[in-house]
């Protein structure tokens, strides 16, 4: 059995699944792989499994620890 394709993605997480879909989009035959065992695995990770990509708490200070400097503790 043979296929041809336009395009070969590798990687089926969020940006290559995004990919795959605007080519398709502009119909090229897409074909995508994934070492895991189904596509999109890790996207279930974020947002506690619920797939939350609102970005509410992105900023600085919910991912950098706050770190005192000496003109801070003046």
């Amino acid at each position: 059995m043979s296929s041809s394709f336009d395009a070969l993605i590798l990687g089926g997480g969020a940006a290559g699944l995004m990919c795959a879909i605007e080519a398709g989009k502009r119909g090229r035959r897409v074909a995508v792989l994934e070492h895991a065992d189904r596509l999109g695995k890790k996207i279930l990770i974020s947002g506690g499994g619920r797939c939350n990509f609102t970005n509410l708490y992105c900023g600085p200070e919910n991912f950098l620890p706050r770190i005192r400097t000496s003109r801070s503790q003046h």
